[in-house]
């Protein structure tokens, strides 16, 4: 999951660089925050249910470069 979170920042990191007309550089600093696993669906104590929804907030800074 942070794996995947960390690809998605770099994603939205280059959208911001190609509109500022600059590269995206290396990772600057990294936070974990928020790590939350609920029950799918309106019933949250459903001890039973397997599927869940995870959801990670990340915060991840990188360098600009020319």
């Amino acid at each position: 999951m942070l794996s995947e979170a960390t690809k998605n920042a770099r994603i939205a990191a280059n959208e911001f660089a190609k509109n500022a007309d600059v590269k995206v550089g290396g990772i600057r600093s990294a936070y974990q925050g928020s790590f939350y696993i609920r029950d799918v669906g309106e019933e949250y104590e459903d001890t039973k249910k397997i599927e869940k929804t995870v959801r990670v907030v990340t915060t991840i800074t990188f360098y600009l470069t020319d």
